[in-house]
């Protein structure tokens, strides 16, 4: 996307994945110096003055990385993190690149292989691929540990250090039974799984633990964002642990604040303006987390256990993540087009159209009606499939650390307010706050990845079908159809500068092009 000036086109808006690598660094043996603003006359100026003499060095990610820092003025110490995180996303998508063996189909690949079928994830965040362990768990170095299948250990702990949510004793037991022999137990305390990696989290933080033999452990297979488990023998649950790595922004650990909320959204979610045919919902049923005030400790010895659909208990239907959908080979052709044979403009035009109806009919009434957005990006929402004709049927979403809600709407509409705990992440003060979620995850995160995979961005044709069915669903005298449909710009979540200033809860915007007016690149004819 660009914005004319009086000179040239200023690049506004620039994915990913329009962007060519290898990076190159001209090196040029004299000195030379800007003599003015204008953009254009100085590139001439540049390559004018290159010649054999001079020469192009290829530059790494790690190197950008710290030339980035340079032009920030970071401190060193946050310099060198970012570097660290740069150079596990590298090396991690490397060895993905090189070890990638999945071969997906509709109907013979399980939900949980469609989850660990991720070959980039994404799209935005240069360290998508990190696996940067903070001490005291000791540096990972690809290909030593294998993230898909982790050993899911036990602790013991008193009742007394632990607020419980939900039906955990009733469920933790029910885990625990799988194991080969009965485990340690006592009226005064309870059990909480562990990854088996988070161990010396445990050991250092949370001393009056009684950290279970190995023998008492339970193999899982990891979904796509690594802290998500599920065990093969039961099929309808996923348990989120906590994760003392980093990925993107955040260490992967789970807070008091998300664990409290989860299970109390049970009779919220039952009353949301939700086509329930179109949207299913994985509840979180269950939780414990620490007593511990400091939460920046008691994120690390929690657990949250949620509902999870798949293609063993969706009646016949195949459940695949979104993510999975819309990644490319090494020719650029999309999951999408390759499994459902959409070989023509036209069979693209007709899945993205049904996609985006399904799509908005499933997430938007809950925020105009509720003020509710769900966190509805690729890794949180999951496709249903019919498995005899392979059409789209309806969506799973997942996770609730991520959503917004205007608590005096919500009792407006439902006559309920979430139990959060102080400080939470999810309320909104306001409308703009809910709807900004809502971009960023259905909009940018989502369907705008889709209208990529599909090749219907540039040519404006996904977008005409995005305004077609939001127009259809939103009301046009609501806030939400304004916000997203009558102004030029929206705010972005800027990625890189949160992480220069060491925030994940809080988030920095900038204004960008709203992808919703985009209208496609015309090429305009003398």
């Amino acid at each position: 996307m660009t914005s004319s000036t009086q000179h040239f086109d200023k690049v506004e808006f620039i994915d990913p994945w329009d962007m060519i690598f290898p990076v190159g660094k001209i090196k040029i043996k004299e000195n030379l110096s800007f003599q003015n603003n204008d953009v254009k006359s100085s590139m001439n100026f540049i390559f004018s003055s290159y010649d054999s003499n001079d020469s192009i060095e290829e530059i790494s990610a790690v190197e950008l990385m710290r030339i980035f820092g340079v032009w920030m003025n970071l401190e060193n110490d946050i310099s060198n993190q970012l570097i660290a995180e740069i150079n596990s996303s590298v090396q991690y998508q490397e060895i993905t690149y090189k070890n990638y063996k999945h071969q997906l189909s509709l109907n013979f690949s399980s939900s949980v292989e469609w989850e660990q079928s991720l070959l980039e994830g994404h799209a935005f965040h240069p360290m998508h691929k990190a696996r940067h362990a903070i001490s005291p768990i000791q540096e990972i170095l690809p290909g030593s540990y294998d993230f898909m299948n982790p050993l899911i250990r036990f602790i013991e702990v008193p009742l007394d250090k632990m607020v419980i949510r939900g039906s955990y004793e009733k469920t933790i037991e029910k885990i625990t039974k799988l194991l080969p022999s009965p485990p340690p137990s006592s009226k005064n305390t309870i059990l909480i799984p562990v990854h088996e990696l988070q161990i010396p989290n445990i050991e250092s933080k949370f001393p009056f633990a009684n950290i279970l033999p190995e023998k008492y452990s339970i193999k899982a297979k990891s979904q796509a964002s690594l802290r998500t488990v599920v065990i093969p023998e039961l099929n309808d649950i996923a348990i989120k642990l906590p994760l003392g790595i980093k990925v993107t922004s955040a260490l992967r650990t789970v807070t008091p604040w998300s664990t409290h909320s989860g299970p109390a959204l049970g009779s919220i979610i039952d009353k949301l303006e939700i086509d329930r045919n179109l949207l299913k919902v994985c509840k979180e049923f269950a939780g414990v987390y620490s007593i511990e005030k400091d939460f920046d400790i008691a994120k690390h010895s929690t657990c949250i256990i949620r509902e999870d659909f798949n293609e063993l208990n969706s009646d016949g239907e195949r459940v695949i993540i979104c993510a999975a959908l819309v990644e490319r080979d090494e020719f650029g052709k999309s999951v999408v087009e390759k499994v459902w044979n959409l070989d023509t403009e036209q069979k693209r035009i007709d899945f993205f159209d049904r996609f985006v109806s399904i799509l908005f009919k499933a997430f938007l009434p809950p925020v105009f009606v509720n003020g509710f957005s769900f966190e509805a990006h690729l890794q949180n929402v999951l496709a249903r499939f019919d498995s005899k004709s392979g059409e789209l049927v309806g969506f799973v979403v997942r996770d609730f650390g991520g959503i917004k809600h205007h608590q005096d709407t919500l009792f407006e509409s439902i006559g309920e307010r979430v139990d959060v705990l102080e400080e939470s992440f999810t309320e909104a003060k306001d409308f703009p706050e809910v709807y900004k979620i809502l971009y960023h995850t259905l909009i940018l995160c989502n369907v705008h990845r889709f209208a990529r995979a599909l090749n219907l961005h540039y040519n404006g044709i996904g977008w005409d079908i995005v305004r077609k069915h939001f127009k259809q669903i939103v009301p046009r005298d609501h806030l939400l159809y304004k916000t997203f449909l009558e102004q030029d710009k929206f705010n972005y979540k800027c990625l890189m500068e949160m992480k220069c200033d060491g925030l994940y809860r809080d988030y920095l915007y900038i204004p960008k092009p709203n992808l919703m007016m985009y209208k496609g690149e015309r090429i305009e004819l003398n």
